[in-house]
């Protein structure tokens, strides 16, 4: 009995085991990794106040406009009506109060300014602690480490970061006219590609025959180094994988999903590690890896969402798909609308590199124009 895709992304979260192995790295090659563990601040930041204005620091007097400016070694603390230069980010003396920047002075002599009535107390002053306080949690256990986020772990002095480390996924590449070299593997380079994009690993790339015993064998060695195995193709009806899953010789997870163009993609358990097969049809492939194989992938990696973050489009132009299923249209967005690509049958094969993206729709047969759809980013929205 066919399955909805939420049911095969609830056994994806039911039945798959994140990565528990750990390895600790230097910030820079910790970039889109996973963290494993909290990271706290050590101290807060900055350890004093600060000045946000290249300008002088005042001790504010209410009473008048006109400051003496000192020269160091500073009288501790500056006296009501007296001031000091300073630069952006210098540390501000005790007792100067208020920030004055420079292209806000009035009047300046040698010693002495004149400020505008307009000057409020504690002005263009960073507080301490204001940027990061002692023990505020600086990155989430299993959070993806951003260039943000090393702003702050580098501002404490961390210099390394302890990581989930990166998922291993070999492929397994099925057919008689791969393994003849008829036609070249390029189900195999695209999902690599995939899975570097998404912060895994690519183990083995591998192609065999239609031949259960010679895939049993492979698939045997593969897992043995890998967390995941991908297979392609070898999924019709009298075909090689499809007889090994429908004899459950690989533990079954789901077998038949309601997805298009995807149809079919299954995940099986084989030596307690997941098998994700996958048709061997370009389109129909690399759909069905965005729709289940990148919820997978963000299980192994800890993700607390597998599905990965959509933005809301106006579709513009009339798209049929099928109903009473998952369809997944590929197309293009400009962050405000979406154009589906012109042609999203299975076999097509380059239709993606004109895209960005694609949407998902369920059991609707038509997706009018100006309709409000779920858009999926290949990979990190463009900046605007």
């Amino acid at each position: 009995m066919p399955i909805s895709y939420q049911e095969a992304l609830k056994i994806i979260q039911t039945y798959i085991e994140p990565l528990h192995t750990k390895q600790t790295l230097p910030l820079l090659k910790a970039i889109n990794r996973i963290a494993s563990s909290d990271v706290f601040a050590k101290f807060a930041l900055p350890k004093h106040p600060m000045s946000l204005k290249e300008g002088y620091g005042i001790a504010y007097d209410p009473n008048t406009t006109l400051y003496t400016l000192l020269n160091p070694p500073y009288p501790m603390p500056i006296p009501l009506g007296y001031g000091v230069r300073l630069s952006t980010g210098e540390s501000i003396p005790e007792g100067a109060d208020t920030i004055i920047a420079e292209e806000d002075v009035l009047l300046e002599h040698e010693d002495r300014i004149k400020i505008p009535l307009h000057v409020t107390q504690a002005q263009h002053i960073k507080k301490e602690g204001e940027d990061i306080t002692q023990g505020e949690l600086l990155l989430k256990k299993f959070e993806r480490i951003s260039a943000q986020k090393i702003t702050a772990l580098s501002a404490q002095g961390i210099s390394r970061v302890k990581t989930v480390q990166k998922p291993v996924i070999s492929i397994l590449s099925i057919g008689s006219q791969l393994a003849s070299g008829e036609i070249h593997n390029s189900n195999a380079m695209s999902l690599a590609a995939r899975v570097v994009e998404l912060g895994g690993k690519v183990g083995e790339i591998v192609i065999c025959e239609e031949n259960e015993a010679k895939i049993l064998t492979l698939l045997n060695l593969l897992i043995q180094k890998a967390d995941c195995v991908i297979t392609t193709g070898a999924l019709s009806r009298h075909d090689a994988m499809r007889h090994l899953l429908e004899t459950k010789t690989l533990v079954p997870l789901f077998h038949h999903v309601r997805i298009a163009p995807a149809k079919p993609t299954s995940l099986t358990l084989f030596e307690n590690k997941p098998i994700l097969h996958l048709p061997g049809l370009p389109l129909g492939c690399m759909l069905g890896f965005e729709m289940l194989g990148v919820p997978l992938l963000r299980q192994l990696q800890h993700r607390r969402c597998i599905i990965p973050d959509f933005i809301t489009c106006i579709n513009q132009k009339r798209i049929t798909c099928k109903d009473n299923c998952m369809s997944a249209i590929p197309g293009y967005s400009d962050g405000r609308s979406f154009v589906n690509a012109p042609y999203y049958e299975a076999g097509r094969l380059n239709i993606l590199s004109q895209c960005n993206g694609y949407t998902l729709v369920e059991d609707k047969e038509v997706i009018e124009e100006g309709e409000e759809i779920p858009f999926f980013y290949f990979t990190h929205p463009p900046v605007s």
